[in-house]
């Protein structure tokens, strides 16, 4: 699943891929300079997640054990 999502990411241009050629295999994933423009969408995300924090507990833990 994961390795379906990187090359997703990869194909959108977000991430760049580097297989270094040795035993055991070794991978690098970096993000892209357009990937980098993610940066402050993800980190707006963040914040608004920590600023909604116990509502978003109570929202989950609800729909986890229903009354």
């Amino acid at each position: 699943m994961l390795n379906i999502q990187l090359k997703e990411l990869e194909q959108h241009e977000l991430v760049t891929k580097i297989i270094y050629p040795v035993v055991p295999p070794k991978v690098e994933y970096g993000l892209t300079d357009f990937g980098m423009t993610l940066i402050p969408v993800i980190s707006a995300l963040g914040n608004w997640g920590d600023e909604n924090e116990e509502r978003l507990r109570k929202v989950i833990l609800k729909g986890v054990y229903p009354k």
